[in-house]
């Protein structure tokens, strides 16, 4: 062996030995990456899906079952309507309740409420009935204006100052917090940036997320049937038949809360999940305007007539109705009154202006799209206080309308 080649061996093998040490590292590193941004996945589905909000979740409501909670925090034990709800169960003439166990709860959600003063000439006992009934259903109002976020220029009811985000709000945020962590499959920390089309296949062809999904929606669908109930309770009417306006405030709530359902199916819940790679001043990709499955009720006619502008407009109209799937209770109801149906939505439509299906290009987008919802849920609870009297809601999967399509609506100025 020459002299030259015994250093060009012992080069050979120590750049074959830096190469080894260079590809084991590089693997290392690989494995490494793959690690973290498979813990980042987890934690990113575990934040979003899991069956209750995680403990070291800062805001429970990150989470979709801790949406869930808080969508139906006024019906749990200890919540405002369910307060509410126990306490119009007692006799109304009676001071209290008969059982020591009722008397104990009342007394911690009564502490703070006075007797009613505007009552006139009323037996003795109503001053104190009033004013409890006033009492309980302001903490009604006020969490659910938190809840549903409704926006205080389309309402006379008093807007709490202190309401923080709605539940459609958390669920947006909620989703944008997800993309910001979450890392595809395949994907490491390095290669990947966030995709909004990818996030979007991802989280439509997750079977929990659509379960999370549709026990939202159950929560809205309770809240709901838990107001129209209380419309129809018997002790309550006896509190709006010494004071109407109670009477108002819940016909106003009811819209209130069907407006934030109809609004929350309109939202692109992907609206924080934006393309890293997008060029900005382009519209984003498509993202998830979430709704259950509904059936339709589409047997109402064409309907024609005049608005109620000063110079009224013709209109010519078709709707269509949406309720819960497999509700034949309701369908059952909407069959039979398919002559009824025609009439009403004729002189609903006859009350409307052209300002309530265009909006003028100054106003608001947020509050023309809240002004919609609001149009929609007008015309729905004009049908459900009509099934309501009929039949509970929430029992035997009625739930009455839950939305409407304008499926035509065309305003034609008077020649």
């Amino acid at each position: 062996m020459s002299r030259k080649t015994v250093p060009l061996l012992l080069v050979s093998i120590a750049a074959l030995f830096l190469a080894l040490v260079i590809i084991i590292l590089v693997m290392l590193m690989n494995d490494q990456s793959r690690r973290i941004s498979g813990t980042r996945r987890r934690v990113a589905v575990t934040t979003l899906l899991s069956r209750r909000p995680p403990a070291e979740l800062d805001d429970k409501r990150l989470n979709l079952a801790g949406i869930t909670a808080y969508i139906s925090m006024p019906l749990n034990g200890g919540g405002s309507l369910n307060n509410l709800n126990h306490y119009i169960s007692k006799d109304p003439g009676r001071r209290e309740f008969q059982g020591s166990g009722d008397r104990r709860r009342a007394a911690e959600y009564l502490e703070g409420s006075e007797p009613w003063t505007e009552s006139g000439e009323v037996p003795s006992w109503v001053p104190g009935y009033l004013g409890s009934v006033s009492w309980l259903f302001e903490a009604v109002k006020s969490d659910i204006f938190d809840i549903s976020g409704y926006p205080g220029e389309l309402t006379f009811l008093a807007v709490p100052e202190d309401n923080g985000p709605s539940a459609s709000e958390y669920t947006v945020r909620a989703l944008g917090r997800f993309a910001d962590t979450w890392i595809p499959a395949g994907e490491t920390l390095e290669s990947y940036r966030t995709d909004r089309q990818m996030v979007r296949e991802w989280l439509l062809g997750n079977r929990k997320f659509g379960r999370r999904m549709i026990a939202m929606d159950e929560a809205w669908k309770n809240l709901i049937a838990s107001l129209y109930n209380l419309s129809t309770d018997p002790n309550w009417q006896t509190a709006v038949s010494y004071a109407p306006h109670l009477q108002d405030e819940l016909e106003e709530l009811i819209i209130l809360v069907l407006s934030a359902d109809i609004h929350h199916r309109s939202l692109d819940l992907m609206a924080l999940v934006d393309d890293a790679d997008r060029v900005p001043g382009t519209p984003p990709g498509p993202g998830i305007t979430w709704s259950p499955e509904f059936s339709y009720y589409k047997n109402i006619p064409e309907i024609t007539g005049y608005t109620s502008d000063e110079e009224p407009i013709i209109f010519f109209s078709r709707v269509s109705l949406s309720y819960t799937f497999r509700d034949g209770r309701t369908q059952t109801w909407l069959n039979r009154r398919k002559d009824w149906l025609s009439d009403y939505f004729q002189s609903f439509f006859s009350a409307t202006k052209r300002n309530d299906f265009s909006p003028r290009p100054e106003d608001d987008p947020a509050i023309k799209d809240w002004a919609a919802a609001r149009l929609k849920a007008r015309s729905v609870h004009g049908i459900n206080s009509r099934i309501i009297l009929a039949m509970p809601f929430g029992r035997r999967k009625v739930h009455g309308v839950r939305d409407v399509s304008f499926v035509r609506v065309n305003l034609l100025a008077n020649p």
